[in-house]
C-alpha cells in the first residue's frame, strides 16, 4: 500500500508541475510586462504549495529503496505524460 501511495503522490506532483507550467507559459513571453510577473508568481506560489503537501506527505509514508522510488518515480512520469496527453490533445 506504501508503493502505491508514493506512486500517485509522485503522480500528481508531476502532473500539477508540467500542467502549471503548459498553461502559464502562454503569458510570459519575451517583452517583460506586469501579466508575465503575475504568472511567474502565481506559477512559483502553485509550485511552493505543492512541493510544501509533497513533502508533508512523503513524511508519512514508510522508508522506500533507492531504486523502488526511482522506478516508481520514472513509471508515474510516464504515466504524467500519458494523462496529459489525453487531457490536453496536444
Amino acid at each position: 500500500m506504501n508503493i502505491i501511495k508514493y506512486f500517485g503522490i509522485q503522480f500528481i506532483l508531476f502532473t500539477v508541475i508540467i500542467l502549471t507550467g503548459f498553461y502559464s507559459d502562454s503569458y510570459i513571453s519575451k517583452p517583460f510586462t506586469y501579466t508575465d510577473l503575475i504568472a511567474i508568481i502565481i506559477h512559483f506560489a502553485i509550485i511552493i504549495v505543492v512541493l510544501n503537501g509533497y513533502f508533508k506527505l512523503k513524511e508519512r509514508l514508510m522508508p522506500i529503496h533507492l531504486l523502488n522510488r526511482v522506478l516508481l518515480s520514472l513509471l508515474a512520469f510516464v504515466f504524467t505524460f500519458i494523462f496529459i496527453e489525453i487531457l490536453t490533445g496536444e
